[in-house]
């Protein structure tokens, strides 16, 4: 109550400096605060960047491994039919002599051997290419003749197979060597 003049402008100085360096105070504290928020922006990008990363390494790696199975699963395939085409011509020749040896005491134990080779290249995968009423495919097919049919639907279909075709998977071993049929349209007579 007994202040003096110099007092009170003390008192005026002091707060007015309070006042500033609470305003300093604010001022600091946003200048920390946005400093804080664009490190936190540069680290949420940074993992963002690294996420992607991550991803795009691991969509590598499957690719990658989809990949590695596909050509193992390849060359298993590629294996087999090494094996098969080994073992055909014998395979063949028994299938020949068996055909040649009809009404023959030989015959029974020849077709029971025979039953059991194509049984076990069945077994890595052996197929017969599609044969008598099947499309032609050259594909699959050997066409050594054409046939006439009078069906226009029997145009182009397998009539007749001379030699049996096979397949491991897609691989074609011996393409079937076959008669294949032959339309043509009857001439109108005027």
């Amino acid at each position: 109550m007994g202040e003096t003049r110099d007092e009170a402008e003390h008192d005026e100085a002091g707060a007015a400096v309070e006042e500033e360096s609470g305003a300093e105070g604010v001022t600091l504290v946003e200048s920390e605060t946005a400093r804080l928020e664009a490190k936190v922006q540069e680290l949420e990008a940074r993992l963002r960047t690294v996420s992607a990363a991550y991803r795009q390494k691991q969509d590598e790696i499957e690719s990658t491994k989809r990949r590695l199975e596909d050509r193992a699963s390849m060359q298993e395939e590629i294996r087999r039919g090494e094996v098969v085409s080994s073992l055909f011509d014998p395979v063949e020749n028994l299938h020949r002599s068996l055909e040649a040896s009809k009404g023959l005491p030989a015959e029974q134990g020849l077709r029971m051997v025979y039953q059991q080779f194509m049984a076990a290249l069945q077994k890595l995968g052996l197929e017969e290419v599609p044969g008598v009423g099947a499309a032609f495919d050259p594909g699959l097919h050997e066409a050594i003749a054409t046939q006439p049919v009078d069906d226009p639907v029997q145009d182009s279909v397998i009539q007749t197979v001379f030699s049996t075709g096979y397949r491991i998977g897609k691989r074609l071993i011996r393409p079937a060597r076959v008669v294949i049929g032959s339309y043509t349209a009857p001439v109108a007579e005027a």
